[in-house]
Parts: structure tokens; C-alpha cells; sequence
């Protein structure tokens, strides 16, 4: 059904190379928020050797964590995501950028952060689709993040998703009038005893 991939988390996070090859506009779109990044950051990630993912059709530094082999599910993403910080010639250059390039500065405030993004859908007897449980979570602390991983892959290992996905269909008409986020928190805590979907941190 849903089985982990076995997953290699970097404990360092950082871009330290110099980038020849920057332009005014690939600052522009810095995410503050989640893992997208912009083409600035994509070249620094690129020097390193950071593998990037197409992740939700942005460039992300991202592996993929769930894999579904059920077709009554569909695993719509399933990622570990990573965050780098910035030091030696890089941030260097980045301050020096930073005078004339304002948006340079974000790269260089940027914390390393770790985080996870699992959305799982389910195929009703009629062929439509709805939404099981959509969860994401960052951190800047790497053990606190791989202490949550490992909890959170517990207990998606430990869940029948087939009796889930029918359980959370039956009870529709507990979550479907909220609006927004709160179907997903309901989910959460319904699933996972989660107070809420989403614990992120801010990028910088």
C-alpha cells in the first residue's frame, strides 16, 4: 500500500560556493515561507550538487519519502523537503550583491530548515476523488525534525488507508461545510491527534 523510502537526511545544510553567473532577476520570487526557490538560489544549489525536484511544479531541493501502490489511493505528493543557509564565499558574496541587490540579503538571512509534505487522496465508488490527509511540517532543528519524521512514519506505517480513507468518507459531514485549512486540521486531528496540518517556520 504506502511504503517509505529509505531516505538519507543531510545534518548540513549550507551553500559556501561562489556563483559566477547571477543576475538582478533571479532574486526576484524569494519564498519566504516554504522550500520553492528562485533562480538565485537554484544556481548556489546547482554549484553544490544538490539534487532539485520539480516539486508541485516549483524547483525545490526535495526527495521523494512515500511511494502507493494501491489504486483505490493516490498518492498526490510525498516529499522531504530541505532548506540551506548560506556562509564563507557565498555569503560573502551575497552581502556584497546586497548593496545594490536589496532582495540578495533575503538568501543571506535564510536558516537551514528541514521539513516533510504528504497529501493523500482517495477514489470513492462513484470515481471521484477527495482529499484523506494533507500534513506539512518544518523545522530548524534537525534532531527535533527527525524525531517528528520518525514519529509521523510510525504512524503512517501503522494506519490501514484503505479503512482511513473509508472512515474519513463517512464522516464528511463533520468536515466538509469547514472552510479552508480547518478541513485539513480536522483531519489531522483526526488521523494523527495533530492540533493542526501545518507547523512551518518562516525561511529567514
Amino acid at each position: 500500500m504506502l511504503k517509505a523510502r529509505s531516505v538519507s537526511v543531510p545534518k548540513s545544510l549550507v551553500c559556501d560556493r561562489l556563483c559566477l553567473d547571477l543576475h538582478r532577476w533571479d532574486f526576484l520570487y524569494y519564498d519566504k515561507d516554504g522550500f520553492e526557490l528562485n533562480h538565485a538560489e537554484q544556481k548556489y544549489y546547482s554549484i553544490m550538487g544538490y539534487k532539485l525536484n520539480n516539486c508541485l511544479n516549483h524547483h525545490a531541493y526535495a526527495m521523494d519519502w512515500y511511494s502507493n501502490s494501491n489504486p483505490n489511493l493516490l498518492l498526490d505528493h510525498s516529499l522531504i523537503l530541505f532548506r540551506c543557509e548560506y556562509s564563507n564565499c557565498a555569503a560573502k558574496q551575497l552581502a556584497a550583491l546586497s548593496k545594490s541587490v536589496p532582495q540578495a540579503s533575503l538568501l543571506l538571512n535564510t536558516k537551514a530548515k528541514w521539513g516533510f509534505d504528504f497529501a493523500l487522496d482517495a477514489v470513492d465508488d462513484h470515481g471521484d476523488v477527495y482529499e484523506v490527509l494533507h500534513i506539512e511540517y518544518d523545522s530548524k532543528n534537525y534532531q527535533e525534525f527527525m524525531q517528528e519524521l520518525n514519529i509521523v512514519q510510525q504512524r503512517i506505517d501503522s494506519i490501514d488507508w484503505i479503512a482511513a480513507a473509508t472512515d474519513i468518507l463517512k464522516k464528511r459531514s463533520e468536515w466538509q461545510s469547514l472552510s479552508g485549512f480547518m478541513q485539513n486540521d480536522w483531519k489531522a486531528r483526526y488521523l494523527l491527534n495533530w492540533s493542526r496540518a501545518e507547523y512551518t517556520e518562516k525561511a529567514i
